[in-house]
């Protein structure tokens, strides 16, 4: 008996010690019938014309219970109206020997999944009463659930929260022993059962898990029983020893993006203790040449975690290279159970020990009278390891998802996304795909294309190696409350930010850049022109500097203009120029000032002319030079001597009198 983990603890678990009962029991040369205490939701079914049990520790059990037709009380017909009651009830067969007081027991507990009625040849019909071991109720029907995401998981509580879901715990009993040892940061159920979920994911980390007939295993193998005694030729017969070819050496890699670390394992050999069994396995190493690498089941983080998922696949491979079958008369065998074998001794009837073996699969007939008939299928103990359950690996396809955050702890550029089929779970932070990305000697990160999408945001989702535990954001996805645009030219093509900061691109017309503050560039495609446009202040900033004008410029300050040139200024003017001020103009130069010009130089002025000049005038002409004052007069004043020289003669004429003093 087991029960599921409680606050942390261990569960307890009792291992069968009926070993010694049995073979007290056992008579050479006698098989002894076989009672059967049948009990149906509290209801006892004291009579039955055939019972048959079929066990797999890989898959579910299944049985057939034949009654007559009046064994419920009165007479059953095809209208069911007395068994009816019975489906999806709980079953509990006890077998025990008859005619023994203390006969050793064994229980199965299953459920009833189909209640029929079977008449033939004109007799009065049965009752038959078919079901399963309570792991279907875990395998109705395939379902979408996620586990971790915000917070890591393990194995113990994905299993323990999974098989509640299915199955009663108070009514049937549940063992959870998972390793300690796995971390897992999200995991999905998808489009698959409970039970195949379950299978996959003790097969991907090392759990082993099966049902026995009473209990349902989760995690390590329990405490094995004291070993049964199966002796050739008294309790067993037509025994089968098989060694089987088995490429028992997966390779297995993995990796870390976060650390841009690949993950890689070693061999992981399976350890038999049995000397055929180690002598199959042995052989085994030799056979497959080909080598065995594909990417690990799991989500690795480590490379403990490959070796483990791989220490788990060539274990359960490992354990078929040793097998044993045969016909027994003992009803007490059942998946998981140990037993010695006990063989003839070559040209002898005495019997030896054999070898050690774990019990897979065991059947079970008993017909009305108890007449028994069983068979089994055995592995080598000790291994730790039982054949890998029956399960199908899901393929994961793009989903739509929504982003929940984009905070990644990291700083990687990572979000966590809630599928539509989510409630309250999210993913953990996941990896985004670009159009390029990556690093190089000169830019170490974000080299390519980064967008980060935002909360809120309907996202893409991918699954690496089509793995639903592996999630990846393709990219954005606009619904009817964002989209806009298309239409029957389909002409407007933009990129926008949360802020409102876009760039447009209109076919043939225009390509536009713009922000929420009215900064803008505009280029217009069919006129040919730029514009640039700015609320407030444009500042350039750069070394050199060129503009190259083909045709006009022109330039309109509303305020003041400065310009400042820290060393030389060139400037060229190829045919005329023309410069207009409103009123004052002021000109500075720091040292000497040369104007030149080829043809006429003209200054009219309205007012008054002031030259003051601190140094020495020199004013020279080639050809003559021609002062005139049209009204008033002409002054030249000195605080020193004025010099007139000419090489010919001066004039000094006047209009009237003259006074030279």
């Amino acid at each position: 008996m087991a029960s599921p983990i409680k606050n942390g603890a261990r569960p307890v678990f009792k291992a069968d010690r009926s070993s010694k009962s049995i073979s007290d029991s056992q008579i050479f040369g006698i098989n002894r019938l076989v009672k059967l205490n049948i009990v149906i939701e509290g209801r006892v079914i004291s009579h039955f014309k055939q019972f048959s049990l079929s066990q797999h520790c890989a898959t579910h059990h299944r049985f057939d219970l034949v009654l007559d037709h009046d064994t419920l009380g009165s007479a059953e017909n095809h209208t069911l109206q007395n068994s009816n009651d019975f489906l999806g009830k709980r079953i509990t067969v006890v077998q025990s020997y008859k005619g023994i007081s203390d006969s050793p027991e064994r229980t199965f507990v299953g459920v009833i999944t189909k209640v029929g009625y079977v008449q033939e040849k004109g007799n009065l019909g049965n009752i038959v009463l078919s079901g399963y071991s309570p792991t279907v109720l875990l395998d109705g029907a395939p379902n979408i659930q996620s586990f971790g995401g915000e917070q890591p998981v393990n194995m113990s509580i994905i299993a323990d929260q999974v098989i509640r879901q299915g199955i009663d715990t108070s009514k049937y009993d549940v063992r959870i022993d998972a390793n300690d040892y796995s971390e897992i940061p999200y995991s999905a159920q998808y489009n698959e059962t409970h039970y195949n979920y379950l299978a996959r994911m003790a097969e991907a980390y090392g759990e082993q898990f099966y049902y026995d007939g009473e209990v349902l295993h989760f995690g390590t193998l329990p405490p094995q029983n004291e070993p049964l005694e199966l002796i050739y030729a008294s309790n067993v017969s037509d025994i089968r020893v098989e060694m089987n070819a088995v490429h028992t050496k997966p390779e297995f890699y993995g990796y870390n993006s976060s650390q841009n670390a690949p993950l890689t394992s070693g061999e992981t050999p399976v350890r038999h203790v049995g000397d055929l069994a180690k002598t199959a396995y042995s052989h085994n190493k030799n056979i497959y040449k080909t080598r065995a690498l594909q990417v690990a089941p799991i989500k690795a983080q480590t490379d403990k975690d490959v070796v483990n998922s791989q220490k788990s696949t060539a274990g359960s491979a490992g354990v078929e290279v040793f097998t044993v079958s045969g016909n027994t008369s003992i009803p007490f065998l059942y998946p998981g159970c140990v037993a010695d074998l006990q063989m003839r001794k070559p040209d002898s009837n005495e019997t030896s020990y054999f070898t050690k073996i774990m019990v897979i699969d065991a059947t079970h007939d008993v017909d009305a009278i108890g007449n028994y008939k069983g068979t089994f299928k055995a592995i080598a103990s000790d291994t730790g390891f039982i054949p890998r359950p029956e399960f199908t690996v899901p393929v994961a396809q793009p989903q739509i998802a929504t982003v929940v955050s984009n905070s990644d702890p990291k700083g990687q550029g990572c979000v966590t996304v809630r599928f539509d089929w989510q409630l309250h779970d999210t993913t953990n932070f996941i990896r985004m795909m670009a159009p390029d990305a990556g690093g190089t000697d000169q830019v170490t990160q974000n080299r390519g294309y980064v967008a980060i999408p935002e909360v809120g945001d309907q996202v893409m989702v991918g699954f690496q190696f089509n793995h639903p535990d592996r999630p990846f954001v393709m990219g954005g996805m606009f619904h009817g409350g964002t989209a806009l645009g298309g239409g029957s030219n389909n002409s407007v093509k933009s990129i926008m930010t949360r802020s409102g900061h876009k760039i447009i691109f209109t076919e043939d017309e225009s390509i536009i850049i713009t922000d929420k503050s009215g900064n803008e560039i505009h280029l217009d495609t069919t006129g040919s022109n730029i514009n640039i446009t700015a609320p407030e202040t444009m500042t350039l900033n750069c070394k050199n500097m060129f503009i190259n004008v083909g045709e006009n410029m022109s330039t309109s300050v509303g305020h003041n203009q400065s310009n400042n040139v820290g060393q030389n200024r060139d400037e060229s003017i190829g045919m005329n120029s023309s410069q207009s001020i409103g009123m004052n103009s002021t000109q500075s130069v720091g040292a000497m000032k040369m104007t030149s010009v080829v043809g006429d130089a003209s200054v009219f002025i309205t007012g008054k002319l002031t030259e003051m000049i601190e140094g020495d005038v020199h004013s020279e002409t080639k050809q003559g030079k021609t002062v005139v004052n049209s009204e008033s007069g002409v002054e030249t004043s000195s605080g020193s001597t004025i010099f007139q020289h000419a090489k010919t003669e001066v004039q000094n004429n006047s209009g009237e009198k003259s006074k030279n003093y």
